[in-house]
């Protein structure tokens, strides 16, 4: 694969915002197979076979559609090519079923987890496999477990290290947050036990209380996961943090998750698209000059964006932080939230997100208030 220009993301949680780079020139007319390793745990993995292939088959399936060569690659060889059927369209589609991804596993072994790092530096994949895009989503079985942040991170910074030293330096990796979760639904309520009781197990918690606790759980290592990729930064020019993760949110989950934790197809789905339109946007051409704070796009879309010339920076910093479920900005915003909505639907989503992200480098608008 062609040697890319590696930047950070386009919704990172940090006043000074940086948009995603991409590679110089577009790969939608070219021969190159573009290699992506998805890792995490059951979210990436699938869990049941209703939803196998998990978000996972989407992107193989947008990317190929929009003319990339894709090899999805991983620890667990696919071995076959499976089929996906959406029940409501009847669409159909073959993709490739090769990932990294785990039931059950956090980030780093802790007793009663076993932990992602381990697997891949057991396993060996990144080193056989040398991908081009790795992506990764972990962190969900942490919470479930209530484990503590400060441990949760540093894990999530050993791993991150270890993939980046592990995959050729033109290559980049993606750090999605996780998503919101329902603790209380039925089937995941035994998971979220050590939420429902004090330290001392002399205090029961309701069922409010917990999915109060949990939500804040979700946001805080969120939070975390941007923090530290914005430091990382300085260390790695080939990472990212995006928020594939979000397009679950306490809003929709209830429609989304299948069980309180998983996604169901429509769930998938909506992680899968918002991954494409990612994905595409780093490798077709769009780029971001880090020394002079601009925007410059070496190959513009002409796909039509929404007309709202008042859009800045700033904005995307606002919006990020609404999706993140952030109550603070959502109340203090609640006007300025209505303009966001530029797909048009009446719904504020993680695909106002992708647009708003277009239309700045559309623009090369340039980064600052």
């Amino acid at each position: 694969m062609r040697k890319l220009i590696p930047l950070i993301s386009a919704a990172v949680l940090t006043a000074s915002l940086t948009l995603l780079s991409a590679p110089a020139e577009s790969f939608a007319d070219e021969s190159d197979t573009i290699k992506i390793m998805c890792i995490g745990d059951s979210i990436t993995d699938g869990y049941v076979p209703e939803y196998s292939g998990s978000y996972r088959k989407f992107i193989y399936h947008g990317l190929t559609e929009k003319g990339y060569k894709i090899d999805m690659v991983g620890s667990k060889d696919g071995g076959y090519t499976p089929t996906y059927t959406d029940a409501a369209t009847g669409e159909s589609f073959e993709y490739d079923n090769e990932n990294t991804g785990y039931s059950g596993y956090a980030v780093k072994a802790y007793p009663g987890r076993s932990g992602i790092l381990e697997t891949l530096q057991q396993t060996k994949c990144l080193q056989e496999k040398q991908p081009d895009i790795v992506t990764l989503q972990i962190g969900t079985n942490n919470i479930i477990d209530n484990h503590d942040l400060n441990e949760s991170v540093n894990d999530l910074r050993e791993l991150i290290d270890f993939i980046l030293a592990n995959i050729p330096e033109d290559s980049a990796l993606f750090v999605s947050t996780i998503p919101a979760a329902s603790p209380n639904r039925e089937g995941v309520r035994d998971w979220f036990g050590n939420y429902r009781h004090s330290a001392d197990w002399q205090t029961q918690y309701d069922d409010a209380t917990v999915e109060v606790s949990v939500g804040k759980a979700v946001k805080d290592y969120n939070e975390a996961v941007a923090a530290l990729c914005s430091e990382m930064k300085s260390e790695h020019s080939n990472i990212a943090v995006c928020y594939a993760g979000s397009t679950i949110t306490d809003d929709n989950k209830a429609e989304l998750l299948f069980d309180g934790v998983h996604p169901n197809n429509d769930g998938y789905k909506a992680i899968g698209d918002y991954w494409t339109e990612l994905l595409d946007s780093y490798l077709s051409g769009e780029a971001v000059s880090a020394e002079t704070s601009a925007v410059t796009t070496e190959t513009a879309s002409t796909s039509a964006l929404p007309e709202n010339t008042d859009i800045m920076v700033n904005d995307l910093v606002t919006f990020s932080r609404y999706l993140l479920g952030d109550k603070q900005t959502a109340e203090s915003y609640a006007e300025r939230l209505k303009d966001y909505d530029l797909v048009r639907d009446g719904v504020l989503d993680t695909f106002d997100l992708v647009q708003m992200r277009k239309l700045l480098v559309r623009r090369s608008a340039p980064f600052g208030d």
